[in-house]
Order: C-alpha cells, then structure tokens, then sequence
C-alpha cells in the first residue's frame, strides 16, 4: 500500500468525522462498495456508489443519539488500509450509552476509495485480509 493510498484513507476519515460528507464523496470512487458489519439489525449488508455512502452514514446516525467517532490508529495492512475506531453513542429510544469498536477497511485505486469494509471487531477485519492474531 503507497503512502498516498494512507492519506486518502486518513483525508476520507478526517472529513468524517468532520461531517463534511462531500469531502469524504470526494474522495470515493462513484462506484465504491460498501460492506456493513454483519448482524446489525436495521443495516443492509451491501451499499454501492455515492448514494450508498451517504445512505451508511444515515442508518449508522439512526442507531442512536450523540454519535461520536475516535479513531485509533490507522494501519497499512498491504493491499488495505484499516481504521481501528470506537463509535459511541445513545441507543434510539432506550437512551442506554454505547460503545463499541467498529473497525473498518479501506482499498484504494487510482487515488479513490473502491471499497469500503465494516466490522464487528478487529480480529474479523484482519481475518478478512489473512492476518489471523
């Protein structure tokens, strides 16, 4: 992975977490994949292109009230780039604080993200690349 590949990941992440959405679409490829971490109910497992992004960041803010993004670290893991984050927030309705990891893993080509990955934990994102523990 080229250092230019972590910096579009770490320009994406940073313009997310300044909710400036179209700076993050500037940075997608239009035809960019998105795969959700598997079991979140509410939460379509494949999104595609721009509309698909902006449709992720909906159903993530849906879930709860007061979401918050810390990132990590960022890890160039060869063909990926992973964003180890904490999300945080108040569950819909119920109030009830949350916290949880929600890694994710990015691929870039020819200067734009192409894929877009969530998981549950970190151990299922580095199995995802073939780095078990």
């Amino acid at each position: 992975m080229s250092q230019e590949n972590m910096e579009v990941v770490r320009a994406a992440i940073g313009a997310f977490v300044r909710r400036d959405y179209e700076g993050v679409l500037s940075l997608c490829d239009e035809d960019i994949e998105i795969t959700q971490a598997v079991g979140f109910a509410g939460i379509p497992d494949m999104l595609h292109g721009h509309a698909g992004v902006l449709e992720a960041f909906d159903l993530w803010a849906e879930q709860g009230d007061d979401y918050q993004t810390e990132i990590l670290r960022i890890a160039d893991l060869g063909d990926y780039v992973m964003v180890a984050q904490m999300v945080r927030g108040r569950g819909k309705g119920s109030g009830v604080q949350v916290e949880m990891p929600l890694p994710l893993l990015f691929s870039v080509r020819t200067g734009k993200i192409s894929e877009w990955h969530m998981f549950a934990s970190e151990k299922e994102a580095l199995k995802a690349v073939g780095i078990e523990d």
